[in-house]
Parts: structure tokens; C-alpha cells; sequence
């Protein structure tokens, strides 16, 4: 069996998008998650022109952070204001050190007064556990792992619902009127 290189698969392909388009890899199968059922393609179809509902439980790590010091230290590593932040509201946290560079993002959600959870990839979440594990700031954390680091066991799940019909899939499966969710609220 020869070995490809990069170069020689996309000159067979043509161009990237036809090899990302028809690839026979087929879909991710996530450690702790049942397979997809079709493919990228009809995913992002159904969140521009349907409705698709994502389960966003397994892959992102989170961290809750609690006490009267869990707003100042997501503000003194953040790039990012805090001014108008209030309950029910997320932003995209950006973490950097000392020198500007960047650690990692995630997005923040402000659960309620000084309790807020930072969720995504792991190096913001390392970099606030650091600094509340050794700056002197009056919170706790606890942090639940994405799915394949504890075997599944997560303390929140997500969904998301999006797509041009989201809000009539919505009411028709709740049998109410969609609630009116401003760009990254709760």
C-alpha cells in the first residue's frame, strides 16, 4: 500500500472542495454519542434552510465559577468588557497573558449573580483555573470535562435549534409562541 501525500490526494480530487465535499470517510462517531445520521452537507442545509438541532453536550469542556470574585477574575484575564454583562447574557470570552497574547476563548454564560460558566475548548478554562487556584480571588470553580474525559457523565446538557423555521418548530413542539431570545441571551 503506497502512501499519499496531501498534494497528490487534492490533485486527484481536483481542488479541496470537491475532496471535502465527497469524501468516503464518512461521519465522526464521537466516543460517547450515537453516529450522525447523514452528513455535514445535509447539516448545514437544514440550519440554513430548515431547522437543525444540534446536541452540543458532549464536546466542550465547562467551568463554573461562583463567589464575589468570579465577574473581577474573568475581567482581569479577559481582553473583553464586562460593563454592561448582566444575568441571562453570554459573550465570547477572549483569555490572553500578561504580554497580549492569546490563551484561548470560550463563551462565557452569566448564570446569575456572581455564578457564570465558561464553556469550550480547555485553554481559557486552564488558564482561569490557574488564576483562581492561585491569585486570591474569593470564588470556586468546578469543572465538568467534555464527554470523552468522563466517560459521559456531564452536569449540563445543550441543544441548540437553529435555521430559518426554528422558531415554528419551536412553537409547534411546545404548543406555544417561540420567546422572542436576543442575540446571545437566555
Amino acid at each position: 500500500m503506497s502512501h499519499q501525500t496531501l498534494e497528490d490526494v487534492l490533485r486527484t480530487a481536483g481542488n479541496p472542495v470537491t475532496l471535502l465535499r465527497n469524501s468516503q470517510i464518512g461521519p465522526y462517531a464521537f466516543p460517547v454519542v450515537r453516529h450522525e445520521f447523514t452528513n455535514w452537507r445535509d447539516e448545514q442545509r437544514a440550519w440554513r434552510e430548515t431547522c437543525a438541532l444540534f446536541d452540543q453536550s458532549h464536546h466542550m469542556t465547562d467551568l463554573y465559577v461562583e463567589g464575589p470574585d468570579a465577574l473581577k477574575v474573568f475581567s482581569d484575564l479577559g481582553v473583553n468588557s464586562f460593563q454592561s454583562f448582566k444575568v441571562n447574557q453570554a459573550k465570547q470570552f477572549v483569555a490572553c497573558n500578561y504580554d497580549g497574547y492569546v490563551i484561548g476563548d470560550a463563551i462565557l454564560f452569566y448564570l446569575s449573580e456572581n455564578r457564570f460558566n465558561l464553556v469550550g475548548r480547555p485553554p481559557a478554562h486552564n488558564w482561569v483555573q490557574y488564576h483562581l487556584e492561585m491569585g486570591g480571588y474569593n470564588a470556586k470553580f468546578e469543572r465538568d470535562e467534555r464527554s470523552a474525559q468522563n466517560q459521559g457523565r456531564r452536569k449540563t446538557f445543550r441543544y441548540q435549534v437553529q435555521g430559518p423555521n426554528a422558531a415554528t418548530v419551536m412553537e409547534k413542539v411546545t404548543g406555544k409562541p417561540a420567546p422572542d431570545i436576543k442575540f446571545f441571551h437566555m
